[in-house]
C-alpha cells in the first residue's frame, strides 16, 4: 500500500500540472470566464494538499477548509459556464468559507467528524455541479452525461468514505490518515483520476463553448441580436417541411419601418440604429415563444409563425403595428415617431412551394401596404403582382 503522504504529493503535482494547462487555456480563451474559476479552484486544491502534507505543524483543519473551498470554486466555474454574467462571487465564497471554517475548527479534535463533514460537502458540491451543467440547454447531452458520470463517481467515493467513518469502529477511532490508510488510499487514487478527467473535460467544454459562441455569432444580427437571414433560411426549411407533413398552418410576416431613410437623413445613423433596436425589442415583446424573428436587411424584418393561420397572423400583425405607433421611440435626439407596414402570407403547403416563394409573396403584400398609404397590414392574395404595386 502506498504511503498516504506520497499519494498526497502525487495528487498535488497532478493538480498543479492541470492548473498550468487550464491557465494556458484561459489565456487563449479570455472570453470563457468559467475556465478561470476552474483553474483557480484547482490551484486552491493544490495549496490545500500541500498544507495537508505539512500537517503537523500546520493544523489539519486549515487544509480541510482550503480543499473544501476549492470544490465550491469549481462549482462556481460550472455555474458561470451556464450563465456567464454571475455576480457576488467574493461575497458568496467568503460566506461559504467562514461557515465551513467554523465547523472544521470546532471538529478539529475528532478526525472522523471532520472527514464526515468534508465528505458531505464534497457530495453536495458534486450534485449541484451536475445540476448546473445539466441545465445548460444548448450543450450536447452526451457531453453532459460524461460530466455527470465523472462527478457521480467522485460523489460515490466520498459517500462511501462518509459511511465508513460513520459506522466502522476502525475509522471512527482513527486519529490520523495512516490509521485509515485503506480508505484514504482509494480516495487519493480516485482523486488523481478525477483531476485528470476534470481537466480534460474543462478543455473540451471550453472548445464546445467557443464553437457555440461562433455559431451564435454567425446566426445573429450584431445590432439587434435577432436571427439573421441565414439562420432564418435554415429554420424555414425545417418549419415548412414540418407544416407540409403535419398539414398544420404556417404564416410569414414581412415588416418594414416606414420612411426609415428620412430618419437616418434627419437624425443620423446612430438614432436610426436606436430605432431598429427598439423595434427588435418590440417584436420580441409581441411575438410568441415558437415564433422566429429575423432582421432580413436594413429596416426590413421577417416573422415566421408556426401553427398560425392567415387570420391569426393578421391579428398578430395588427397588434404589432398598433402598439408600435402609439408612442414616440426614445432616442438620444428625443422622441421619434415611426410607423410600420406589414405584409402577410400563408404557406399553401403545395409541393413546389418553398421559403423564397413565401418571401416574394410577403414582399408583394408589403408593397401593397406601402401603396395603400403605409402604416397598415395587407394580406397577399392570388393575382397580386409587382406591376400592381410599382411606384411605391
Amino acid at each position: 500500500m502506498l504511503d498516504i503522504n506520497t499519494l498526497m504529493l502525487v495528487l498535488a503535482v497532478t493538480t498543479i500540472v492541470s492548473v498550468a494547462g487550464l491557465l494556458a487555456a484561459s489565456m487563449l480563451n479570455r472570453q470563457v470566464r468559467a475556465i478561470r474559476y476552474w483553474a483557480a479552484g484547482l490551484c486552491l486544491f493544490a495549496v490545500g494538499l500541500v498544507l495537508q502534507v505539512s500537517s503537523p505543524p500546520i493544523p489539519l483543519w486549515i487544509s480541510a477548509v482550503v480543499i473544501t473551498q476549492a470544490y465550491f470554486v469549481l462549482w462556481w466555474g460550472t455555474r458561470c459556464y451556464r450563465k456567464p454574467e454571475q455576480t457576488h462571487f467574493i461575497r458568496i465564497m467568503l460566506g461559504i468559507f467562514l461557515i465551513q471554517a467554523v465547523v472544521f475548527y470546532y471538529l478539529q479534535e475528532t478526525l472522523s467528524f471532520s472527514i464526515m463533514w468534508h465528505s458531505a460537502l464534497v457530495v453536495l458540491v458534486c450534485l449541484i455541479t451536475i445540476i448546473e451543467l445539466w441545465l445548460t440547454s444548448w450543450l450536447h447531452r452526451a457531453m453532459t452525461a460524461v460530466w455527470a458520470i465523472l462527478w457521480t463517481v467522485h460523489a460515490l467515493v466520498y459517500l462511501r468514505r462518509f459511511g465508513l467513518y460513520l459506522t466502522d469502529e476502525a475509522y471512527i477511532n482513527a486519529t490520523d490518515f495512516q490509521m485509515a490508510v485503506s480508505i484514504e488510499s482509494l480516495n487519493y487514487l480516485e482523486g488523481i483520476a478525477f483531476i485528470y478527467g476534470f481537466s480534460l473535460l474543462c478543455v473540451i467544454l471550453t472548445t464546445v463553448s467557443l464553437q457555440h459562441a461562433l455559431k451564435e455569432q454567425a446566426s445573429r444580427d450584431p445590432l439587434t441580436d435577432l436571427f439573421n437571414r441565414r439562420a432564418l433560411e435554415e429554420a424555414a426549411v425545417k418549419s415548412l417541411s414540418l407544416s407540409r407533413r403535419s398539414s398544420r398552418p404556417l404564416a410569414l410576416l414581412m415588416l418594414d419601418l416606414d420612411r426609415f431613410k428620412a430618419i437616418n437623413d434627419k437624425y443620423g445613423h446612430k438614432v436610426g440604429d436606436q430605432v431598429l433596436i427598439a423595434f427588435a425589442e418590440h417584436l420580441r415583446d409581441y411575438s410568441r415563444v415558437p415564433d422566429f424573428i429575423c432582421r432580413f436587411g436594413g429596416e426590413e424584418f421577417l416573422l415566421l409563425l408556426p401553427d398560425t393561420s392567415v387570420a391569426e397572423a393578421q391579428n398578430i400583425a395588427e397588434r404589432i403595428r398598433h402598439r408600435w405607433q402609439k408612442s414616440p421611440i426614445p432616442t438620444t435626439a428625443g422622441g421619434v415617431s415611426v410607423t410600420v407596414s406589414i405584409g402577410v402570407v400563408e404557406f399553401t403547403q403545395a409541393e413546389n412551394e418553398n421559403f423564397f416563394d413565401l418571401v416574394e409573396r410577403a414582399d408583394l403584400a408589403l408593397y401593397q401596404a406601402k401603396k395603400m398609404g403605409r402604416n397598415r397590414v395587407e394580406i397577399w392574395h392570388r393575382g397580386l403582382t409587382m406591376a400592381q404595386v410599382n411606384g411605391v
